[in-house]
């Protein structure tokens, strides 16, 4: 089976070692166009048994920093601590943090290795008979070993970009959120405690993120409405260190300082397509959805579904039927499991998180005992699991956070903790 993969990403990159490696014949065409930062630093344990799949756990922990858990913050000393121990049994307990560039390039040579070959070069496509998706001829003839043959079937994994959905004019469902992301790598900063944590935290205006890196770095990044950065300046350099400064407790933990990297832009944006296969083509990672850069879903749903898709195509001739069925699971997971981080991320948004923690503070102070540490704990360890992509789809656990999010705020006003 001859398989075209578009877009050279760790997801694009996935999916082709993987359907390489069950005896497909892979191109992957990639531009090799990449911006020095990239997002997505911050792992989740669910991607940990992808790179063991793939081999590569040892060389993901030889180049990252090996990520206990997620602590959020929503003011000068309130905190919310989920620790990846709470998947212990069900997922590896931990997670990396990792230089984008150098993952990038590690899953890069892994698809080279199992036998995918890559074409620099910006693909061009034609539609047949109105769904059909074609490599254009010129990008065709820079398959030679194909022979002029066409691929049996083609992948858009082109991210933000939808080269397919563009293409056959597939809309999509947006979310509520227009960020603006600036980010850098700097020195002269203490990590958070433990070793390996990440801060997300919640700023007087939007929220931002350390995340701890080899170097050893710290990148920071602010999340922020287009018209609030305005505040702090002209240039993203100016909004950038603006906001940091204008956090107290950020601020003064990072008050020595010293950027390592230029600042990094990128727009936020949170999408899931109306269709994300078709008769010859389906779509992965962010070229079907992308949910927020909070807590860290969008390399875990690149990856995981460059996985799942992988399994969903048999390579043997004869399976077009079985193929479009298990398409259609695969296309049915992904819309799920993208709507499943939406709905934790809006928790965080719209401060229902930091309203229930406000509120088990204050009953456990006035109701100590045996009863307030278990409920704290079980809700603690459901909330850590759906950070860790475990138990973010689990129905159990969404139907505590609903029910929680509904009947457990009375202690505090939710829109007091939003983030703006």
């Amino acid at each position: 089976m001859r398989i075209a993969v578009i877009g050279g990403g760790p997801a694009g990159a996935t999916v082709a070692a993987l359907l390489a490696k069950k005896g497909a014949s892979v191109v992957l065409i990639d531009d090799g166009m990449r911006p020095p930062l990239i997002v997505g630093e911050s792992l989740v344990p669910q991607l940990v048994p992808v790179f063991r799949r793939l081999g590569i756990e040892e060389e993901v922990a030889r180049i990252g920093v090996r990520k206990p858990g997620v602590t959020v913050t929503f003011g000068a000393e309130d905190e919310i601590q989920l620790s990846f121990q709470a998947v212990r049994g069900v997922l590896p307990t931990y997670a990396y943090n990792v230089p984008r560039r150098e993952f990038d390039d590690l899953i890069t040579r892994t698809a080279l290795a199992a036998g995918v070959r890559i074409v620099k070069a910006a693909g061009k496509f034609e539609i047949e008979k109105g769904s059909l998706v074609r490599l254009a001829p010129e990008t065709l003839a820079e398959v030679p070993e194909w022979a002029g043959g066409r691929p049996d079937f083609l992948i858009d994994a082109s991210g933000r970009r939808r080269i397919f959905a563009k293409l056959l004019g597939i809309d999509a469902a947006l979310g509520p959120r227009r960020d603006v992301a600036h980010f850098a790598h700097f020195e002269n900063c203490p990590w958070p405690e433990p070793a390996g944590q990440v801060m997300t935290m919640r700023l007087e205006y939007g929220w931002g993120w350390r995340i701890p890196l080899p170097g050893p770095r710290l990148s920071i990044g602010v999340v922020i409405n287009k018209d609030d950065a305005k505040r702090f300046g002209a240039t993203p350099e100016e909004q950038l260190e603006g906001v940091i400064n204008n956090d107290a407790r950020l601020a003064r933990e990072c008050g020595t300082r010293r950027r390592l990297t230029p600042v990094a832009t990128f727009a936020n944006y949170q999408l899931i397509s109306r269709q994300g296969v078709g008769p010859n083509w389906a779509t992965v990672g962010d070229a079907f959805g992308f949910v927020d850069p909070m807590l860290s879903p969008g390399l875990c749903m690149a990856m995981v579904s460059a996985e799942r898709l992988a399994g969903a195509i048999p390579v043997r001739a004869g399976c077009e039927a079985s193929r479009a069925v298990r398409l259609r699971q695969y296309e049915k997971w992904f819309r799920h499991t993208l709507s499943a981080w939406q709905e934790l991320v809006d928790y965080f948004y719209d401060g229902r998180i930091f309203a229930m923690q406000r509120t088990g503070v204050q009953m456990s102070g006035e109701f100590p005992g045996t009863f307030s540490k278990l409920m704290h704990r079980h809700v603690e360890k459901n909330l850590s699991g759906m950070a860790s992509g475990a138990y973010v789809a689990r129905p159990y656990s969404r139907w505590l956070l609903r029910t929680l999010g509904k009947r457990f705020v009375f202690g505090a006003n939710p829109a007091d903790f939003a983030i703006r």
